[in-house]
């Protein structure tokens, strides 16, 4: 059995937040699975998040709606593949099922035999797996053999990774799928200030920054403040970006924000969403 401290806190208390969004008045998504992740630290410290820095969780829930949009408008389009790249406990592969779509997942070998125990226990079939860090196997090598389509129109949620990563790792990981894919579209989330370079970020944003990281108990290394960079060094183009503060209207939250402290609502504004695509 795969111990519940190699999957990493985080993506324990990602998945409390989730379980917690049915005790909002007007709940952005639904995602019953989530309680079966849930442990009473986990709740704890998202319950801590939320009354602590209220952003946080705000921007969990944002994403959170916002990834699962981008996976039913894409299969609205014709896509008929879905990878969850390092996605954790993310159970959209089953929330979103769509007949005649095919859902991947990509993550490290402990998260994913986890939560392949987890489901398994609950009678549930985990989707075709590449067990591994996704910057170190090969991962269209990995999709193609549990049953990928090279060709097929695809879809990639790449939801709380970027911030996480080196930063010199992401153009070569993103040349390699679109050296190997031939049509898809990604999206991810990503802070909206260049991390690598803090002292040239301006104090106040910096200080917000910092604040997040102190609330989730995390150090970000990388963030863009230029979303072209992606076009520069990689063939992909941008095809859609925002704030997910600019989404708090449209997901029925535009009250709640607007009631934030100034300070708050300049942080969600420096939390931001991407897609890029083939062609």
């Amino acid at each position: 059995m795969i111990d519940i401290n190699e999957v990493g806190a985080t993506a324990f208390v990602i998945a409390a937040i989730r379980s917690m969004e049915k005790d909002h008045a007007r709940p952005l998504f639904s995602d019953p699975y989530a309680d079966w992740f849930v442990f009473e630290r986990a709740r704890a410290m998202a319950q801590q998040l939320d009354a602590a820095f209220p952003p946080s969780s705000t921007m969990v829930r944002f994403r959170t709606k916002y990834f699962s949009r981008f996976v039913q408008r894409g299969i609205e389009d014709g896509a008929r593949q879905v990878v969850l790249m390092g996605g954790g406990l993310d159970m959209r592969a089953h929330l979103l099922a769509t007949p005649g779509v095919t859902f991947f997942e990509v993550d490290q070998k402990a998260v994913l035999e986890y939560k392949r125990g987890v489901l398994g226990r609950h009678g549930i079939d985990m989707p075709p797996s590449v067990l591994g860090n996704y910057l170190e196997v090969d991962v269209p090598d990995g999709l193609a053999e549990a049953g990928f389509d090279l060709g097929a129109p695809t879809l990639i949620v790449w939801e709380g990774n970027t911030m996480y990563l080196p930063t010199e790792s992401i153009m070569p990981f993103l040349n390699r799928l679109g050296d190997a894919i031939s049509t898809f579209r990604i999206a991810f989330d990503h802070f909206a200030l260049d991390l690598a370079n803090r002292e040239e970020i301006p104090p106040e944003d910096l200080d917000r920054l910092e604040g997040v990281e102190a609330a989730m108990g995390a150090s970000f290394p990388t963030g863009f403040a230029d979303l072209s960079v992606f076009e520069r060094e990689t063939r992909l183009r941008v095809a859609e970006s925002g704030t997910f503060a600019g989404l708090a209207e449209e997901f029925g939250e535009g009250e709640m924000v607007a009631a934030y402290p100034e300070d708050w609502r300049e942080t969600l504004k420096l939390y931001g969403y991407c897609v890029l695509e083939t062609g």
